[in-house]
């Protein structure tokens, strides 16, 4: 018997249209114009491009850590190292203020799949539901709030790091059960449904016609379930419980 579904956010319950990582980091790059803005509005003394290009070679570098060490890097650690590069000082008040400028273009471009809000709703009924994403905590409750689906979920782990474990086993321990009791549901077969899987959890890989990172895809990793259509959970969750 299920007594729980995770969730992943991005890609599996929201997506950005027209994916690229290209078009993805431009929103990047059109919030931390921002930051910028507010750095001079401080009053402090940067030079635009070299600041500009330091984020980026920071950003690169982390993302390739991310590719070959299965690791996840947040902005926060972005943007601390280059402000430190360049010298730029600030208070933990106006750090915490670039990080949201940074991600402020971002947000509001998430857009839920279709019928993802009223899956949710359905399944809430029944099911304690989780959220189990590799988004900062501040990303994560904009984007909920945005698209008004927040009150569905009973447990929101935010930073997961996955594919590491502690956040599944959080879930686990948080409803008192058994792995084989638990669902998780996400979009990428080595952050969602490899860790989910070697801990005896059910699967369901919500297939977008490709993998996020595309070495991921040659994973040989076997979802219960691989479904195109967010809507389509609900059955597959009937099909698990029998």
């Amino acid at each position: 018997m299920i007594k729980g579904i995770a969730f992943d956010l991005q890609f599996t319950i929201v997506y950005l249209e027209n994916f690229t990582l290209g078009k993805w980091f431009i929103h990047f790059d059109a919030g931390f114009v921002k930051v910028m803005d507010y750095l001079t509005d401080l009053g402090i003394q940067y030079d635009p491009k070299r600041l500009k290009r330091t984020l980026r070679r920071i950003r690169n570098k982390y993302f390739a850590l991310t590719i070959t060490e299965d690791q996840q890097y947040f902005t926060e650690e972005i943007l601390r190292d280059t402000f430190t590069k360049r010298e730029v000082t600030l208070n933990s008040e106006q750090f915490t203020k670039c990080v949201q400028l940074y991600h402020s273009v971002e947000i509001p471009a998430w857009k839920l799949f279709p019928k993802a809000r009223d899956t949710l709703a359905h399944l809430s009924k029944e099911y304690k539901l989780a959220l189990i994403t590799n988004a900062s905590q501040f990303v994560t409750d904009a984007v909920l709030k945005n698209q008004q689906i927040d009150q569905h979920f009973d447990f929101v782990y935010t930073k997961a790091r996955k594919p590491r474990f502690p956040a599944f086993q959080k879930f686990k321990e948080a409803l008192n059960a058994n792995f084989n009791e638990l669902v998780m549901v996400g979009d990428d077969i080595n952050a969602d449904i490899k860790p989910a899987a070697e801990l005896g959890m059910k699967t369901i890989h919500a297939y977008r016609g490709y993998e996020y990172l595309q070495h991921h895809a040659q994973l040989n990793v076997t979802p219960n379930k691989k479904i195109d259509k967010f809507e389509d959970v609900v059955q597959t969750i009937d099909e698990l419980n029998r």
